[in-house]
């Protein structure tokens, strides 16, 4: 009989679960003692098949631990997958140093002192930065200004004094319309400040015509002020009619205005003039140019005697905006007229950057990103790094751009120096104004244009970002940049090395490491161009040295006579020739200064080939070791015809079989300027004419060109080709390698909205050459290594070997070490061997 549960009828629920047991002990009477066995039967059942459903589900959850258990345990040693990698490395040591060493950029309190100390020189006179003006003096840029090399290996190598750090100060003295250029010092405690004396630049080239001075926006906005409103006032009515806006005073039909220098060269005399052509200020402007420019005089420093001079408008020049304005409205004669309507940013055209077209089928999933499961494996000092072997120190140059110092390989010194001199871009074209547009970009500043990158586009997120401070024109404290540098590690998904050998007879083995290497990059971006400018230090002891360029082209307007210059891109744009130019200095320090260049020869021979017969030849190719004694014999201009290697070695330090230790100098991404010497505007970029070229080093060569080059062609400030005309001997000294990259771009319309990096890749390497015993990955412990845990038994299985590193795999992706288990032939393959070789 089922014995009634004891229960309190405080609830609903409690009196009906109480009434619900009376009748069921009501009902086992009714049925009497045969349904009271069955009841006692089923009960017995039921407790037992509670009881092993008990026991199955104990036992599931200890095969689920010990799975789970497992899991971990396989995870520990072979499937490491971190989505959050440790905060291991990266910049240990952020902001200015208290104690900057030589090479480190100004700091901010250095700036602060150097400021106010020349505010306080009454011979200066420099006028506050709210009261700055073309006419008074003010400070352009200020710049770091290395110390004399010997010092400073002085202070490396024997422990010597830190030789004072020094600023390169260039100032516009205004009132008297000169560029002077002065060493400030020591930057801990001003105390000096002297014209700067430089044997590089031609004589008395210091203090520096105005007329030749860089462009800077206290000149911009003078003009804007000054020249601008006579422009509309005289011509302004065309301007409106032509292309519905004009410059000034203008709501939201603002034109804006590009300038294109003008070398003196071309007017045979010194006088600062500038062509500003219009443009709309569409999403990119660029992109949106009219025909139409103001050939501008602004010589000296009172803008009150500057003036317009020649008009373009609508494929004419005009003498003046009277000119114009007179042609414009004779009936009886008339010009040419465009028409077209004023442009505003659209996020469907050609030129902006927004996504549009069709896209791919299924919805958007995220591009592939990289991690660092074990936490980075560089660490940054200020402006020190360390990754791996590698150790050297970066900087960021207003003038110049991107800059490494003190570059050593497992503790050898490999480059003292190694950065960017100078970019150009020189166009061609109909117009007046495309024609003479030749960008000298250190003019511009070009590490000023270095600034917010993005981290996930420009870097991989995970890149670790430093900020740099300049000091320049209407400041009166530094500006940082932010994100102005980036420094990550990156796998480029090739083999650095590898080979399987898979036949029985080559022991039939696996061994192979990816190629991840260290990136330092900066990108330029000098109004419509963006050079991005990496250093890539590889495992090899190979340092790789890339230029790239995107960014938006500088199109003209196009009319049917730009049609020997480009293609008509689109509606009213022309993408016009030009060539992208780029040089680079190296001042390499192969085991000590005293080095030798020498080139490895590429040649063919004719030679006996007895064992066909006695009277038999053959043609091979061999090398010949040519030393280069002189700095003439050192300029090189690439042939086809005679291939060589460039090699760098110390004739002291050789191989235990007598080969020189040597590094090589590998070009890639060379181009021939096609100008003739010495005509037009060429003369300021004579580093442009060979592909290498070899000096003695000289402190005061410091770059191949100057701020001055936009406008000094007439007389060069820097004249490159003075590096090596007096023709040194150039063995066994101190070299410096002068690199020249470039591109000629004939735009096409897969350049819009901008240029993609495809094919835009430039380079130099400099490469280890019998310098070590092997190469120098080989102690790296990414290398993989597979073999046979028993030779030639696949049966036995496989051994793979990393090195104490732990397995990076990805969720649902077959690890090595799992194809190894499951599939072990399937690597090295024996079994597939055709006996071929």
């Amino acid at each position: 009989m089922v014995r009634k549960r004891r229960s309190w009828p405080n609830s609903e629920t409690d009196a009906d679960s109480q009434q619900t047991l009376q009748e069921t002990d009501s009902d086992s009477r009714f049925y009497g003692d045969s349904v009271e066995r069955h009841r006692r039967s089923i009960g017995f059942w039921r407790c037992i098949a509670v009881l092993a459903i008990a026991a199955f589900a104990i036992l599931l959850v200890l095969h689920a631990v010990t799975v789970m258990d497992k899991n971990r345990q396989l995870a520990d040693t072979t499937n490491d997958f971190f989505p959050c990698p440790p905060k291991d490395g990266g910049l240990l040591t952020s902001g200015d140093p208290k104690s900057p060493g030589p090479f480190h950029d100004i700091t901010v309190e250095e700036y602060n002192r150097l400021y106010r100390y020349l505010m306080g020189l009454k011979e200066l006179n420099l006028a506050p930065p709210d009261r700055a003006a073309v006419n008074t003096s003010n400070i352009f840029m200020v710049d770091l200004l290395l110390p004399p090399k010997q010092d400073v290996l002085n202070y490396l190598d024997k422990s010597g004094d830190q030789p004072a750090r020094e600023a390169r100060v260039v100032i516009f003295r205004g009132e008297k319309s000169v560029v002077e250029e002065y060493r400030v010092g020591p930057l801990n405690k001003p105390s000096y400040c002297r014209l700067i004396e430089n044997t590089a630049q031609r004589p008395g080239s210091n203090p520096v015509p105005f007329s030749v001075r860089p462009v800077g926006k206290i000149e911009f906005a003078a003009i804007t002020e000054h020249l601008m409103p006579k422009v509309d006032k005289e011509i302004g009515f065309i301007l409106e009619e032509s292309y519905g806006g004009k410059f000034t005073d203008c709501d939201d039909n603002c034109l804006a205005f590009y300038p294109t220098p003008v070398g003196t060269e071309l007017l045979g005399y010194f006088q600062r003039q500038i062509w500003f052509w219009g443009l709309y200020p569409a999403e990119y402007y660029s992109l949106h140019p009219v025909d139409f420019g103001v050939l501008l005089s602004v010589e000296g420093s009172n803008p009150d005697y500057w003036s317009v001079g020649k008009v373009w408008y609508a494929g004419t020049i005009y003498k003046s905006m009277e000119d114009l304005a007179r042609r414009y409205g004779d009936t009886s004669n008339p010009i040419k007229k465009t028409r077209v309507s004023f442009t505003r940013t659209d996020p469907n055209d050609h030129s902006s950057i927004h996504v549009r077209g069709p896209s791919s089928d299924g919805p958007p999933k995220r591009p592939p990103v990289q991690v660092e499961p074990d936490g980075k494996r560089y660490s940054i000092t200020h402006r020190n790094v360390k990754y791996l072997h590698w150790d050297f120190n970066t900087r960021l140059s207003g003038f110049t751009g991107p800059q490494l110092y003190d570059v050593r390989f497992q503790g050898e010194r490999i480059a003292y120096e190694l950065g960017l001199s100078e970019i150009a871009v020189y166009y061609s074209g109909d117009s007046p104004v495309q024609r003479v547009t030749d960008f000298v970009d250190s003019g511009a500043l070009i590490g000023t244009h270095s600034k917010s990158l993005i981290p996930g586009a420009d870097c991989p997120e995970g890149a670790t970002f430093l900020n740099v401070s300049f000091l320049g024109e209407a400041m009166e404290k530094p500006t940082t940049l932010q994100r102005a540098i980036c420094v990550f590690e990156h796998n480029y998904g090739v083999p650095l090395r590898r080979h399987l050998s898979y036949s029985r007879d080559q022991g039939a083995f696996y061994g192979g490491m990816e190629d991840s290497a260290l990136t330092v990059r900066s990108i330029l971006t000098i109004v419509n161009y963006d050079y991005i400018v990496d250093f890539v230090f590889h495992q090899t002891g190979a340092l790789e040295v890339r230029v790239i360029s995107t960014g938006y082209i500088l199109s003209t307007f196009y009319r049917p006579e730009e049609a020997p210059y480009g293609f008509r891109l689109d509606e009213h744009i022309n993408g016009n020739i030009h060539h992208h130019m780029f040089h680079f200095k190296a001042d390499l320090d192969i085991l000590g200064t005293a080095n030798r260049y020498e080139t490895l020869d590429i040649t063919t021979e004719e030679v006996n080939l007895k064992q066909i017969g006695p009277k038999a030849k053959y043609r091979q190719t061999r090398l010949d070791r040519n030393l280069r004694k002189r700095e003439m014999e050192a300029v090189y201009d690439f042939n086809f015809d005679h291939p060589k290697y460039h090699i760098v070695h110390n004739q002291r330090y050789t191989t235990k079989y007598g080969v020189p230790r040597a590094f090589r100098l590998h070009l890639e991404g060379m181009s021939k300027q096609m100008l003739p010497p010495d005509v037009d505007n060429e003369r300021s970029l004579p580093w442009a004419r060979h592909q290498l070229a070899v000096t003695v080093q000289k402190d005061d060569e410091r770059v191949s060109s100057s701020p001055y080059a936009m406008f000094d062609s007439l007389d060069p400030v820097v004249n490159f080709t003075s590096f090596f005309s007096d023709d040194q001997n150039v063995v066994d000294k101190d070299l410096v390698y002068w690199i020249a990259l470039g591109t000629h771009h004939i735009p096409h319309t897969e350049d819009l909205p901008n240029t993609p990096t495809v094919d835009g890749h430039l380079a130099f390497f400099l490469l280890p050459y019998n310098y070590f015993p092997e190469c120098p990955s080989v102690s790296s412990r990414d290398n993989i290594r597979v073999d046979y845990v028993k030779p030639f038994e696949a049966s036995e299985g496989l051994r793979v070997e990393r090195n104490g590193n732990k397995v990076s795999g990805a969720c649902g992706v077959l690890t090595l070490e799992q194809l190894v288990r499951e599939r072990p032939d399937d690597i090295i393959q024996t079994n597939n061997d055709f006996k071929l070789y």
